[in-house]
């Protein structure tokens, strides 16, 4: 399974009169990884497997210095590796033409942190994030049975982040800094 697609986050941060934080960019990120199914029925399974997903934290911060009397401008990036593991439900349709049969398939995705790094040495906002997260994942797609046992399937997928990822932030900071991330991707696979 290959999944291209746009890596965004939910940045919430209560501006300040002197501090204002925000999201920046879409960086676009792939992962890859297996799937299992599990048939329950014809038209029912469970599916799981073991992704690996790079992640990247792009936010911008503005903040007013009073020593200087001057706004500080500041861009800040984060890669986040992590190994993604999903419990969803597959559901199919009947065969809307020969071999073709779409598919939804809801759930979550428990992530676990395998390194994350600071993109230049001067980042400051965030001093350390949590070694896991939770996303809720949704989507649908279409399978095409390309031979006796080889079926090709696509569709498009989005990740929903639940827990915050930022565990200790800067002090300089007043109010807490709280980012989910979050993905809209489209997956590729094969299934033997």
């Amino acid at each position: 399974m290959v999944a291209p697609g746009l890596n965004f986050n939910q940045v919430h941060y209560q501006n300040t009169d002197d501090t204002h934080v925000n999201k920046k960019g879409l960086p676009f990120r792939a992962k890859f990884g297996l799937e299992f199914e599990f048939p329950i029925t014809e038209t029912y399974a469970f599916a799981t497997g073991l992704i690996y997903a790079p992640k990247k934290l792009e936010i911008k911060s503005s903040g007013f210095n009073e020593g200087t009397s001057e706004m500080i401008n500041q861009t800040e990036e984060y890669k986040l590796q992590y190994l993604q593991l999903p419990v969803t439900l597959k559901l199919y349709t009947s065969e809307i033409q020969p071999d073709l049969k779409v598919f939804f398939q809801l759930g979550f995705m428990g992530e676990i942190l395998l390194h994350s790094q600071d993109v230049e040495a001067g980042n400051v906002m965030i001093d350390e994030f949590r070694f896991f997260d939770v996303s809720f994942t949704g989507g649908a797609g279409v399978e095409y049975g390309a031979g006796v046992n080889t079926l090709i399937y696509g569709g498009v997928f989005y990740d929903r982040g639940l827990v915050n990822v930022v565990k200790n932030q800067n002090n300089d900071i007043t109010e807490d800094l709280v980012i989910r991330t979050d993905m809209l991707y489209l997956k590729i696979g094969l299934k033997f």
